[in-house]
C-alpha cells in the first residue's frame, strides 16, 4: 500500500471491530462471543462481516463443524495481540512524570522460584526506587509464558519450554524427588522397588500431565515407573502440593530442596527412584517487544545480572 492509502485504511478502520474479532478468536464462536461481549448473535456476525470486508481478506473458516482461522487472521490476530497488549499498558507508561521513578511493576511467576540473589535484587531496586510499585501472580507455567508473550507481566520466572522469541536468563535449577506421607504404608521403609508403587493415588503440578510438554523430566520418572496414573490432586503451588502430600491424599514428585526440612521433621519420606533424578531449570522471561514503562525498564536491567542458583550443586554440598 501508498501511505495515503495506509493512512485512509487506518482512518476508515473501526479499531472496536479488532476486539470483537479477538473475543471471537478467544472464545471459539460467534455465540460464546456474543455472550461475553452483551451483544445479539447478529450484532457480532456482522461485525465480524465488516472487518473482512475493510481487511479484504477472509479471516474465518466458518462451515458447519469447523471454526478455523485462515492465515490471515492468525497473522491479524497476533498483530491484534500487540495492539491491545500496549492499549492495557499505556496508563504504566505514562506513570513517568516527574525525576523519580515510578510505575508498576507485574511478575508471573512459578511457585517455587526461590533463589536469595534474586531476593537480594529486588530489595536493592526498591530501595533505589521506593515509588515503585509491585504485583506478583503465582501461576502456571503455561498461564506465565502466556502473561509474557501477551505483554501482561514485566517479567515471568517459569520452567518449561520457553518460546524462541522471548528473552530468557538461567534463574534456577531444582532436582525432583517423590515423597510420601506419615500415614503411608512406605513410610519410613528403605529400599522400595518402583512396582510397589503402582496404583497409588498422585498429587500432581498442573504442568506434571503424563505426555505434558513442560515437566518431561519429570513426567517421564511417572511413565518409566508406572505410578501416578491416579491423579487425585492437582496445584501450581508448590506449598499446596506438599501438603496434600503430607496429608496422606497422595505420594507426589517434590522439589528436594524444598522437602527437604519435611523429611528432616519426619512429615515427608522419599521414595524411589533414588538415582538419577529428574530436574527442572526456571528461568527469568521477558518479551523484548513489550513496551515498557520507565520502572519496568530500570528492574529488567538492575536484575539482568542476577545470579543464578543449582539447588542440585547445593544438595551435593550438605
Amino acid at each position: 500500500m501508498t501511505s495515503n492509502r495506509l493512512e485512509r485504511f487506518a482512518h476508515n478502520l473501526d479499531w472496536n471491530l479488532l476486539r470483537t474479532f479477538v473475543v471471537v478468536v478467544e472464545e471459539g464462536s460467534i455465540t460464546a462471543a456474543a455472550n461475553r461481549l452483551l451483544l445479539q448473535q447478529p450484532a457480532v456476525s456482522m461485525a465480524l462481516k465488516r472487518l473482512e470486508q475493510t481487511i479484504g481478506q477472509k479471516l474465518i473458516d466458518r462451515r458447519p463443524g469447523r471454526f478455523d482461522l485462515t492465515e490471515a487472521g492468525e497473522k491479524l490476530h497476533l498483530q491484534c495481540r500487540d495492539i491491545f497488549a500496549a492499549v492495557i499498558r499505556l496508563p504504566h507508561v505514562l506513570e513517568t512524570a516527574g525525576e523519580e521513578i515510578t510505575g508498576h511493576l507485574n511478575i508471573h511467576a512459578v511457585s517455587h522460584a526461590h533463589n536469595p540473589a534474586w531476593d537480594r535484587k529486588l530489595g536493592s531496586f526498591f530501595r533505589m526506587h521506593p515509588k515503585v510499585t509491585l504485583s506478583i501472580t503465582v501461576a502456571t507455567t503455561a498461564d506465565v509464558l502466556s502473561a509474557v508473550e501477551r505483554n501482561i507481566a514485566t517479567m515471568g520466572l517459569c520452567d518449561g519450554i520457553i518460546p524462541e522469541g522471548l528473552n530468557k536468563s538461567f534463574h534456577i535449577r531444582e532436582r525432583y524427588a517423590l515423597y510420601c506421607g506419615r500415614g503411608h504404608r512406605l513410610f519410613g521403609v528403605e529400599g522400595v522397588d518402583f512396582h510397589d508403587l503402582r496404583g497409588d493415588p498422585y498429587i500432581a503440578f498442573i504442568a506434571d500431565v503424563l505426555g505434558g510438554q513442560h515437566m518431561n523430566s519429570v513426567t517421564a520418572v511417572r511413565a518409566v515407573g508406572s505410578f501416578g496414573q491416579q491423579v487425585r490432586g492437582v496445584s501450581c503451588n508448590v506449598e499446596e502440593v506438599m501438603r496434600l502430600i503430607s496429608a496422606d491424599v497422595g505420594i507426589g514428585m517434590l522439589p528436594d530442596h524444598i522437602a527437604r526440612p519435611a523429611v528432616a521433621a519426619g512429615e515427608l519420606w522419599q521414595l524411589p527412584p533414588y538415582r538419577d533424578l529428574p530436574t527442572t531449570d526456571v528461568f527469568r522471561i521477558s518479551n523484548p517487544n513489550s513496551i515498557l514503562n520507565v520502572a519496568e525498564a530500570a528492574f529488567l536491567a538492575h536484575v539482568a545480572d542476577t545470579e543464578a542458583l543449582d539447588h542440585c550443586l547445593d544438595h551435593q554440598q550438605d
